[in-house]
């Protein structure tokens, strides 16, 4: 029979290993009249050019299609991103999500950086013309270029959430990273569109962990399914 005393050690020692695998779902953060802000960092994370929106949310019933409710893959919320001025925190033009702060994480035990591993996406009413491009690039710590890069394109008539797998979408392991950014354009022009992001699974690691294990989920994902119905509108770019 363990003793408690050297119970609680050996989980302790159990969770310091292990990576920390979580699924934002942003459902936690309040709205009004169908908008909310993100706190800063939230979960590590600092968000720039998005905001929360609840896109059922009766006061949005003139903004937001109904086409595009299913934005909110885990009801009420998800994000609404655009492309922003360049971000003072580094060479990003889109919507962008970074370490929050660094030092902080350090001092918890957490290392600075995160691994991308699936998210949800999609256009806000889809051009009718030409459809949207969603372009996504990982930086890893202050590259002003990306170290990685992918895209999709919707089709005008496909209004479902993608369900990116992005290893095995793009067939890099997008890991150590600072920061992502995304950005949806349409026609010749490339001109800003607006997108929608739910769902977002990062994973962070501990200051000792070499193993690569998942330890802790949160939030539930649904919709998986939906990944199937979007196979025939993929276009890669790596």
């Amino acid at each position: 029979m363990w003793s408690l005393s050297y119970l609680c050690l050996f989980l302790a020692v159990l969770l310091t290993s292990a990576s920390n695998t979580l699924l934002l779902n942003f459902d936690d953060v309040p709205t009004k009249s169908g908008l909310g802000n993100l706190s800063n960092p939230y979960h590590h994370l600092a968000f720039s050019a998005y905001n929360v929106f609840a896109p059922a949310d009766p006061a949005l019933k003139d903004i937001i299609p109904v086409d595009d409710h299913n934005c909110a893959v885990s009801s009420p919320n998800a994000l609404i991103g655009s492309r922003d001025k360049p971000n003072p925190e580094h060479a990003s033009k889109g919507a962008y999500f970074y370490i929050g702060n660094p030092s902080a994480m350090t001092e918890e035990g957490v290392r600075p950086y995160f691994t991308l591993k699936t998210f949800y996406v999609k256009p806000i009413n889809t051009p009718e013309s030409t459809g949207t491009n969603i372009t996504v690039k990982g930086y890893k710590g202050n590259d002003t270029e990306p170290s990685l890069s992918w895209h999709v394109h919707f089709p005008s008539d496909y209004h479902l959430p993608f369900f990116v797998k992005i290893q095995e979408d793009s067939g890099d392991v997008w890991e150590e990273l600072y920061g992502v950014e995304i950005t949806a354009d349409f026609g010749e022009d490339e001109l800003d569109w607006e997108f929608c992001l739910d769902d977002l699974e990062v994973e962070f690691f501990g200051s000792e962990n070499e193993t690569g294990e998942s330890m802790v989920q949160e939030g539930e994902r649904r919709g998986a399914g939906q990944d199937v119905l979007a196979e025939d509108m993929q276009t890669w770019e790596l």
